[in-house]
């Protein structure tokens, strides 16, 4: 379950900061909004930053000192162009695979949908 969770984590986060210059505990309260009640996803400063850091040392973000609102020094991450294309390549990924019966059967058998649509019907 690590290298799942491991794995999905990371694409979020480079969505969410694509979104937002953000901190890394704005990024932990975001994830914890996608995790509300899956203990396995539960985030915390452990898992969070050294996700960052590789991230930024493989130039998916950067990270830049500030001085937040609460005058303390806070690192606030910013997506690159390198986590652009990353992204992009996730998104073409995903256009590909929403069309493709395969991966529409293994998404339905995964995620029960089909046991939804047979209690439907």
């Amino acid at each position: 379950m690590k290298y799942f969770t491991n794995a999905f984590t990371h694409n979020l986060i480079l969505w969410i900061i694509s979104k937002e210059t953000i901190h890394g505990y704005g990024i932990m309260k975001k994830l914890d909004e996608f995790f509300k009640s899956d203990e396995d996803f539960k985030n915390t400063s452990s898992k969070i930053y050294p996700l960052l850091r590789k991230m930024e040392r493989n130039g998916l973000i950067k990270g830049e000192w500030r001085i937040n609102e609460n005058n303390k020094r806070v690192k606030y991450y910013s997506i690159t162009e390198d986590g652009e294309t990353v992204l992009l390549l996730i998104r073409e990924k995903f256009n590909k695979f929403q069309n493709n019966p395969q991966w529409i059967e293994f998404m339905n058998d995964i995620s029960d949908r089909s046991k939804d649509n047979e209690e439907r019907n």
